[in-house]
């Protein structure tokens, strides 16, 4: 008697939406930092999956969620995290905290508004995680911002948080 084969996975709309906006927003350096990281992993596999052996398409070839799933890898790739006994375990897309670092009022940090970086001071920590901000846009008066979400340092969303790069 065989097994019946399983269907094949078809992704929630939503994940595809996801993948499209963020390869879509990726810059050019991403995304060759993400094709290079796919080129290193076929380079530990022989060119085949781990999964499932099968040989490798190109990276322009792979689904939308693969390349967005590499291209995530890219941005993760210089974000500061604390050894994995001191983070607790959470939802897959969560912020990491850089080791130290937690949303305070009076913290400075930064909000992307459209292609523009502006300086903003922390004003609330909502229970929800979110913050209140008072946004600082270059010689404009400033303004509030409530339940701003964050956004990974060294990948900023426009309406999002994140902490200031290092330098």
């Amino acid at each position: 008697m065989s097994t019946p084969t399983p269907a094949p996975y078809t992704p929630p709309p939503e994940l595809i939406a996801s993948a499209e906006k963020a390869l879509a927003q990726a810059s050019p350096s991403k995304l060759a930092l993400a094709l290079t990281l796919y080129h290193c992993y076929g380079g530990v596999t022989g060119g085949r999956s781990a999964v499932t052996g099968a040989e490798l398409p190109p990276f322009e070839k792979c689904s939308m969620l693969v390349r967005a799933g590499w291209l995530a890898v890219a941005e993760a790739i210089n974000t500061p995290v604390a050894s994995v006994s001191t983070v607790p375990p959470g939802p897959v897309g969560a912020p990491v905290v850089p080791p130290g670092q937690k949303p305070s009022i009076g913290r400075a940090v930064h909000y992307q508004h459209g292609n523009l970086v502006c300086a903003a001071d922390i004003t609330a920590v909502n229970s929800d995680g979110s913050v209140s901000l008072l946004v600082k846009p270059p010689n404009e008066n400033p303004y509030p911002v409530s339940m701003a979400r964050q956004a990974a340092t060294e990948a900023p969303m426009d309406g999002c948080w994140n902490w200031m790069p290092r330098v």
